[in-house]
C-alpha cells in the first residue's frame, strides 16, 4: 500500500492514438445500447458475410455462445446481439447487458440459469458470466473471463447446493464501476472493477487479458488495496460511481458526477497510482446529487475524445424536474495536472435555441434533452435522448453545439420493436421496457478486419420503415 502524496499523472496516461479509419468512409464512432437482443437459436440475427459474427464461445454450464453486433450509424444505437443455444426461458432470469467498451473490444455479462427446476424459483443464484467481444482477430473472439472469487461471500452448505455451478463465492461486482482498457497491438485487454472500503482506501479488481494466440497464458484475477493520498481532497464515503471511461492505452477513471475523477493506472501492477481530478466549480451546478436510487444522473456526461479531450456536459435546469427552461453548458478541462476546467460559452444552448433547430421537424417532442452522449471523434457534436411521453417514444438527435446545428435524427428502436420486424417471438420481459438510460461510446467498427455494412444496411432499412410509420400517423 502506498502513502505518498497524488503526483500528476504522465502525459501518456491521456494520450489516445487514433483509431483507424473505415475503408468505407463510414463514421468512425458507435452508439453502443445497453440492451442485448438475445435468441435461443442459432441463425437468426446471424448475417451471412457479417465481419461482426464471433467464433462459437461456451458459457459456465457448457452451452454454446455467439455474438455479432448490428451497427446503426449514430445518432441511432447500435446493439449486440447474442446467439445463445440452449438458454432455458425463465421469466425472472436476468437479461444479458452491455458493461463497458474501447477500441476493439465490449464488455458485457449475462446470468447463466440452471438446467435444474428446483432453483428457477431463485434466480439470483444463478451465477454471473462475464464475455469479451473482441474484433482484434478475424472472426471476432469472444473469451469467456474466468469468475472473480476474491471477496465473494463464503458458505460450504449452499454451495454444496450449486456444485459444479459456483455461486456463493463469487466476488459481486457491480455493472458502473467495472471498465475495460484495450491496450498494445495484439488484443491485449484489461477489465477492472473499483471499489472503496473507507475513506482511505480503494480497492482494485484487476483482470489482465493476453493476446488471442496467447491462450497457454493463465488469466487470474487480482485484487490490491491502494492508500488514498492524504492530500488528494475527495470524499469516498459519498462517493458514487456513475461511469469508467478509458483514458489512452493505461488509464482507467471512474467518475463521480458530483464530484470529480478518479484516475487510476491499471498496468502499472507493482505501482498503481490514483490522480484525482475535481469536476468544474461553478455556482451554475448543484453540489448535491439529486438521484440517490443508485442510477447515474440522467442530465450529466462526462467523456474523453480520441484526441485526448475531456469534457464535461450538464444540462441544468432551475426548477427540477421541471422540463424546461433548460440550459445545455459545456466544459472542457485545459490542464490536467491541476485539474483545470473553463466553460465553452460559445457552445452553451438554451431551451428556446435547441427548440429551434428541429423546429421543422414537428414530430420531434419539445422536451428537456437527457443522457448526453459526446462524439468520440468531434467533442462538440453532442446526442441527447428525447422521449415523447404522450406516446411512449423516443428519439436520439445529433446537434453540432458549436454551429448550433441539428445534423440528424433517429428513434430509438426498443428490442421488442426488432423482434417483431425480424419475426422474432414476442418476449414480455418487464426489463425491456425503455424508459431511458445511458449509452457507450464505441468505435469499435474501425477495428474490423472488413467493413459491416450488411448489418448496417439492415439497421438504416428498420430505421427507414419506423420513422416512415411515424411521419404518416403526423
Amino acid at each position: 500500500m502506498q502513502s505518498q502524496s497524488s503526483p500528476p499523472p504522465p502525459a501518456h496516461w491521456w494520450t489516445e492514438p487514433s483509431p483507424p479509419a473505415p475503408a468505407t468512409g463510414e463514421p468512425s464512432w458507435l452508439i453502443l445500447d445497453r440492451f442485448v437482443h438475445r435468441s435461443t437459436n442459432e441463425t437468426p440475427g446471424v448475417v451471412d458475410g457479417d465481419a461482426t459474427t464471433s467464433e462459437i464461445a461456451h458459457e459456465c454450464v457448457g452451452r454454446p455462445i455467439r455474438a455479432s453486433l448490428r451497427i446503426a450509424d449514430p445518432p441511432a444505437v447500435s446493439r449486440l446481439y447474442l446467439h445463445w443455444s440452449g438458454r432455458p426461458e425463465i421469466d425472472r432470469c436476468s437479461e444479458p447487458v452491455v458493461i463497458a467498451a474501447h477500441r476493439s473490444s465490449i464488455l458485457f455479462r449475462l446470468a447463466v440459469p440452471f438446467e435444474d427446476p428446483m432453483h428457477w424459483d431463485r434466480t439470483f443464484w444463478f451465477p454471473h458470466d462475464y464475455f469479451v467481444y473482441s474484433c482484434s482477430s478475424s472472426p471476432p473472439s469472444l473469451a469467456l473471463l474466468p469468475p472473480c472469487f476474491d471477496g465473494g461471500l463464503t458458505d460450504p452448505k449452499l454451495d454444496s447446493l450449486f456444485r459444479p455451478h459456483r455461486w456463493q463465492q463469487q466476488r459481486t461486482m457491480i455493472d458502473r464501476q467495472m471498465g475495460i482498457l484495450c491496450h498494445g497491438d495484439k488484443g491485449e485487454f484489461t477489465v477492472a472493477d473499483l471499489e472503496h472500503h473507507s475513506k482511505q482506501e480503494v480497492e482494485l479488481c484487476l483482470l489482465h487479458h493476453p493476446p488471442p494466440a496467447s491462450s497457454h497464458v493463465s488469466v487470474e484475477w487480482s485484487v490490491k488495496r491502494l492508500q488514498v493520498p492524504a492530500d488528494m481532497k475527495i470524499n469516498l464515503n459519498s462517493w458514487q460511481t456513475d461511469v469508467v471511461v478509458p483514458i489512452g492505452g493505461r488509464c482507467l477513471c471512474w467518475v463521480d458526477y458530483y464530484q470529480g475523477m478518479l484516475l487510476v493506472d491499471v498496468l502499472t501492477v507493482n505501482n498503481s497510482r490514483l490522480h484525482y481530478i475535481p469536476l468544474p466549480s461553478s455556482k451554475d451546478l448543484k453540489s448535491r446529487r439529486v438521484y440517490i436510487d443508485g442510477d447515474p444522473d440522467p442530465f450529466r456526461c462526462l467523456s474523453v475524445s480520441d484526441a485526448g479531450i475531456f469534457k464535461f456536459v450538464c444540462i441544468l435546469t432551475k426548477e427540477h424536474p421541471s422540463p424546461h427552461p433548460f440550459t445545455i453548458a459545456t466544459w472542457t478541462l485545459v490542464d490536467i495536472h491541476h485539474g483545470r476546467w473553463e466553460k465553452d460559452g460559445k457552445i452553451t444552448m438554451g431551451a428556446s435555441e435547441f427548440f429551434g433547430l428541429y423546429a421543422a421537424q414537428s414530430y420531434l417532442p419539445r422536451v428537456r434533452p437527457s443522457f448526453p452522449v459526446v462524439s468520440l471523434v468531434d467533442p462538440d457534436i453532442i446526442c441527447f435522448l428525447l422521449e415523447d411521453k404522450g406516446r411512449n417514444l423516443f428519439w436520439i438527435v445529433q446537434v453540432n453545439m458549436r454551429s448550433k446545428l441539428l445534423q440528424s435524427s433517429a428513434r430509438y428502436i426498443n428490442v421488442e420493436e426488432e423482434e417483431e420486424e425480424e419475426g422474432f417471438p414476442a418476449k414480455s420481459d418487464i426489463w425491456k421496457r425503455f424508459i431511458g438510460h445511458y449509452f457507450i461510446r464505441s468505435n469499435f467498427s474501425s477495428y474490423l478486419s472488413e467493413d459491416a455494412i450488411t448489418s448496417r444496411k439492415l439497421s438504416e432499412v428498420m430505421q427507414k420503415v419506423k420513422e416512415g410509420r411515424m411521419m404518416q400517423k403526423e
